[in-house]
């Protein structure tokens, strides 16, 4: 009877490991959203999942019960003082099969509460996703339009500026030509004003002579 017990911890672990084997293949996201869709809405997942939480309270039952006898062995192993070569391999017999039932069964709560546990978290996150997809759409189509109207008023901004900058340009282009022109018409009148000067000093040591 044990033995049977144990046989269905043991495919039970198998399973477990071949659910996580299927979770972390590499395998299309398309493929993989559906399998996790159907096991979290599924009916059948559902009640295998029911199925599989009562089947933890006899595995913990089982557990308890392999620590005592592990317990049990060892303690009877320290104080006893055997002679005979059955009897020992029968009380190291007895030692090898409580720590793998020990293994066995702690191992199988272990993986399969996180199993439980994942299977949750990503039940709800699908059901997030598909619940908050319309209102995802619609908030997108309306910052969408904000980021439009953003955008055009910035372009018009822009146009404002390159213009202005424009007007300054001809503006300083207006008035470099102005600044050249008087440049030019200063130097003309320095160079009369030297030549009169010159003239009206000959002029003058003209007079001096006579």
């Amino acid at each position: 009877m044990a033995t049977l017990q144990y046989t269905g911890v043991f495919a039970l672990l198998l399973t477990e490991i071949f659910i996580f084997v299927m979770l972390i293949l590499p395998m299309p996201a398309r493929w993989k959203r559906a399998m996790i869709t159907w096991s979290s809405r599924s009916t059948v997942a559902q009640r295998a999942l029911y199925f599989v939480r009562i089947a933890f309270g006899f595995i913990l039952l089982l557990f308890a019960d392999s620590v005592m006898r592990l317990h049990k062995v060892q303690k009877e192993k320290s104080s006893a003082r055997l002679v005979d070569e059955h009897a020992i391999c029968q009380l190291k017999l007895q030692q090898f099969y409580a720590q793998r039932n020990t293994y066995l069964t702690g191992i199988t709560m272990f993986l399969g509460l996180i199993l439980i546990s994942t299977h949750s978290l990503v039940g709800q996150l699908v059901d997030g996703d598909i619940g908050d997809s319309p209102r995802l759409v619609t908030s997108g189509s309306g910052s969408s339009k904000t980021q439009i109207d953003k955008l055009k008023d910035e372009l018009a901004e822009a146009r404002k500026e390159i213009e202005e900058l424009k007007r300054k340009d001809r503006d300083m282009a207006t008035l470099k030509k102005q600044a050249d022109s008087s440049h030019k018409e200063y130097m003309r009148l320095a160079d009369e004003y030297e030549k009169l000067q010159k003239q009206l000093d000959s002029s003058k040591e003209a007079k001096k002579d006579a």
